[in-house]
C-alpha cells in the first residue's frame, strides 16, 4: 500500500521539477546612429582598437593618431599630428547607409616648422589646396556604444579624454587658424 502511494507521489515530484525551459528568442532592435548623437562629439582616431573598451589608441606611432570634432550645423574639424606638423582640415559629414560620408574641403592647413628639421622653430601655417575628397567610414556597434572603421584601417572612437568644448576652445586659441575658415 505504501508502494502504491509513494510511486505516484514520486512521479507527481519528478514531473513538476523538470525545468519547463522554453527557447527565448531575443530580437535586437536595430537601431541607427543618428545626426544628432553624432553633433558635438569629438573622436579619437588611431590605427589600433581596444575592442573590450571600445576606445582607439596608438601605440607609439608617430603619424597615426588625430581627432574629428563634429559640429551642430553638419561640419567637421579634424587634425592630424605627424611631428613635426600638425594638419588641419574641415567639411561636412552625413549618415548615410549605417555608414558616415565625411566630405573634406578642398583646402586644408598644415602647422609646421619653416624648416621640417628644426623641431624647435618656431612653427608657421601653411595653406594647401590639393585636399578634397569623400571618406566613408562603416559605424561598428561595440558595447553600448559606437566606433567607426574607415577603409585606411582608422579607428574613431568617443574621446573620453577631451570634452566638446575643450576641442572647439583649442581651435579658437590658435589665432593662425583664423584664415583657415571652418
Amino acid at each position: 500500500m505504501k508502494l502504491n502511494i509513494l510511486i505516484p507521489f514520486t512521479l507527481f515530484l519528478f514531473i513538476s521539477c523538470q525545468k519547463n525551459e522554453r527557447i527565448t528568442v531575443i530580437k535586437k532592435d536595430k537601431k541607427e546612429l543618428t545626426f544628432q548623437e553624432l553633433s558635438n562629439k569629438v573622436f579619437y582616431i588611431s590605427p589600433q582598437l581596444n575592442t573590450e573598451q571600445c576606445t582607439a589608441y596608438n601605440d607609439g606611432c608617430d603619424c597615426c593618431d588625430g581627432k574629428i570634432v563634429f559640429l551642430k550645423n553638419g561640419t567637421f574639424i579634424s587634425n592630424f599630428y605627424c611631428i613635426p606638423e600638425e594638419s588641419f582640415n574641415t567639411g561636412t559629414f552625413k549618415v548615410v547607409d549605417s555608414r558616415i560620408k565625411l566630405h573634406y574641403s578642398k583646402k586644408s592647413a598644415i602647422l609646421a616648422p619653416e624648416d621640417e628639421n628644426d623641431f624647435d622653430a618656431n612653427s608657421v601655417l601653411k595653406l594647401d589646396s590639393i585636399g578634397g575628397g569623400i571618406t566613408f567610414l562603416d559605424i561598428l556597434p561595440c558595447g553600448n556604444k559606437y566606433v567607426f572603421k574607415s577603409k585606411s584601417d582608422e579607428y574613431y572612437s568617443e574621446d573620453k579624454t577631451t570634452s566638446f568644448e575643450k576641442a572647439v576652445n583649442e581651435y579658437k586659441k590658435n589665432r593662425r587658424l583664423e584664415t583657415f575658415r571652418y
